[in-house]
C-alpha cells in the first residue's frame, strides 16, 4: 500500500469511526493475526482484553472462510497491519477494560 493510500485510508476511518468503534476493530484484526499465528486463544483473550467468546467466534469464523480477504492481505503486507493495529491500540497510551455481562455486576454491588 503506498503511503498516499495509508493517510487516506487513515483519515477515513479517524471521520466515520469513533475511538471505541476503532479500538474493536483494532482488537478483532489482532485476534485474527494472532490466531493465524497459532496463538493460544485464552492467552489472546488476556492479552487484548476481550472475552474468550470473541476468540472462538473468530477463530470459527477463520474455520469456515469469513476472513480470508483478512488473512490473504496480512501474509503480504503483516507488519503494516501489526504497524496499524499497534497504533489504534495504543492510542491515549490505554487499552479499555474487558467487558461483558458480568463486568457491570461488580459496580452495582459496590453502589448498594
Amino acid at each position: 500500500m503506498k503511503a498516499q493510500e495509508k493517510k487516506s485510508l487513515s483519515l477515513l476511518i479517524d471521520e466515520i469511526l469513533t475511538t471505541t468503534e476503532k479500538i474493536m476493530l483494532a482488537k478483532r484484526l489482532a485476534v485474527i493475526l494472532m490466531l493465524s499465528g497459532n496463538t493460544p486463544q485464552h492467552k489472546i483473550a488476556d492479552a487484548l482484553k476481550v472475552s474468550p467468546t470473541t476468540v472462538v467466534k473468530i477463530s470459527l469464523g477463520i474455520e469456515i472462510g469469513k476472513f480470508d480477504s483478512i488473512l490473504k492481505i496480512s501474509k503480504s503486507e503483516r507488519a503494516d497491519m501489526e504497524k496499524i493495529i499497534w497504533n489504534i491500540l495504543t492510542a491515549g497510551g490505554f487499552m479499555p477494560p474487558k467487558v461483558g455481562r458480568k463486568y457491570w455486576k461488580k459496580y452495582s454491588k459496590q453502589s448498594n
